[in-house]
């Protein structure tokens, strides 16, 4: 076994992890990042497929309030450029295929008015939360004790509406509203801004592409010390002594001063702690299971849908093809169709034969463009919950009875042990964004 004696070690190669070896580099200290994974990046991967473009397989967009990542694609000189939204977006529901413009589907009058009412209460609602504290909003534990699907059944009226409504939050979350607690889907929309940027383009949380990827800017930031960065190595053991720690993978046994972790609390309780860690931070991790999202491409020689006049946004009620946009360059003669499926969705679609789920989307593409759509170039799917070092995407989220009970643990230091990761962020939580300040803060904790 390999003896490494550092003054830092980060566990993880994700955003969080790059975001706190940069500072820490900036500083002039010794680090090493321990990486499970055979390459960095962490939820993000760019796949180059043998159709022609890139594309993002894993996280892909950045809004315009998202300001560390702006820094870093300047600090990087990366050409961005807008998601398609010309033309007109399609609504499929019950059958029927109309369409609109905007992010809010044309529905009938009542429908849309109960829409828009429940949007308009939710960011109201999440305005009074503290996205550091959230635990101390005077109603934060009836809140917390109740699921989004309870509050919607309360405040919405129409089955349309509702319908939409819970597509907005599997797009959000990757997860479906019953599994989440009021409290925390208000923070979570507080922290990037409100449900509106959320679910938007245009000023919104969709609105710009990275040309080369996510992971390619990952890369760009990571370049001086791309060697401190052990891959294929998943951390086993950490032990704490007076002084340090001592960490042990298959292959190191790496000695440090102190210890960053940027890593999902999912996989947090499969590492042997010694001693173990404190009580009410492995309850928590018991309890922050990952959303669940599948990411499909469907490659075209051209976007025809353009020259039909739509935007190549959809929105159906159609199992397994909820939200489509398109993620094409303006410029490219490649048409590049991505198709979300989340939460139970993506959990069922993933136990199909690749084949049979082509087949499914295929169909119900077809359905909504025409015979044009029938012969793609390319079909690749990519499911996160499959991944070992993710086990699901795109964030960890909280139950009812989390945040105020074991919330106050998510930033707290073990002895010398500190804890990176969009999770613990309180500005774009479960976004890079926040991924990237939650780094910058485990290093600042570090440092000091």
């Amino acid at each position: 076994m390999k003896e490494i004696n550092t003054e830092i070690l980060i566990v993880g190669a994700g955003y969080a992890g790059i975001a706190a070896a940069k500072k820490l580099y900036a500083a002039g200290k010794d680090f090493i990042i321990l990486e499970a994974r055979d390459r960095i990046g962490g939820r993000t991967l760019t796949e180059n497929l043998t159709s022609g473009p890139s594309v993002d397989m894993g996280a892909k967009w950045v809004g315009p309030t998202q300001h560390l990542v702006w820094e870093w694609i300047k600090e990087s000189q990366t050409e961005t450029y807008e998601t398609y939204e010309q033309g007109k977006n399609l609504l499929k529901f019950k059958d029927k295929i109309s369409s609109y413009t905007g992010t809010i589907p044309k529905i009938d009058p009542i429908s849309l008015i109960d829409l828009g009412m429940a949007i308009h209460r939710m960011n109201k609602l999440s305005e009074q939360i503290s996205i550091s504290e959230p635990w101390n909003h005077p109603k934060a534990k009836e809140y917390d004790a109740m699921t989004l699907a309870t509050w919607m059944d309360k405040h919405i009226w129409t089955a349309k509406a509702k319908h939409l409504f819970e597509i907005g939050i599997q797009t959000v979350f990757a997860a479906e509203a019953a599994e989440i607690s009021l409290l925390f889907a208000l923070f979570y929309f507080k922290s990037g801004d409100n449900m509106d940027t959320l679910i938007s383009i245009k000023n919104g949380a969709q609105q710009s592409i990275l040309k080369g990827g996510t992971q390619g800017l990952a890369k760009k930031i990571a370049a001086p010390w791309m060697e401190k960065i052990q891959l294929n190595e998943p951390l086993l053991t950490l032990v704490q002594h007076e002084t340090g720690i001592v960490a042990t993978s298959a292959n190191l046994r790496i000695t440090a001063n102190k210890c960053i972790l940027s890593i999902p609390p999912v996989l947090i309780n499969s590492i042997v702690f010694d001693p173990p860690l404190p009580q009410q931070k492995a309850q928590l991790y018991q309890r922050m299971p990952m959303g669940a999202a599948m990411k499909v491409y469907l490659i075209y020689p051209s976007p025809f849908w353009r020259e039909m006049g739509y935007s190549g946004q959809i929105v159906s009620d159609e199992y397994p093809l909820k939200v489509t946009f398109d993620v094409g360059h303006t410029d490219s003669d490649r048409g590049v169709l991505l198709v979300f499926v989340e939460g139970n969705d993506a959990r069922n679609f993933i136990e199909l034969e690749e084949d049979v789920r082509q087949k499914m989307i295929l169909e119900r593409v077809v359905k909504i463009f025409g015979h044009q759509a029938v012969q793609p170039l390319q079909y690749v799917d990519k499911c996160w919950t499959e991944e070992v070092y993710s086990r699901g995407c795109y964030t960890g989220l909280m139950g009812p009875n989390t945040l105020t009970q074991f919330g106050h643990q998510i930033r707290a230091p073990f002895k010398h042990v500190h804890f990176a990761g969009t999770e613990t962020a309180e500005k774009w939580n479960g976004y890079l964004d926040g991924a990237i300040s939650s780094g910058y803060r485990a290093a600042s904790e570090v440092l000091e």
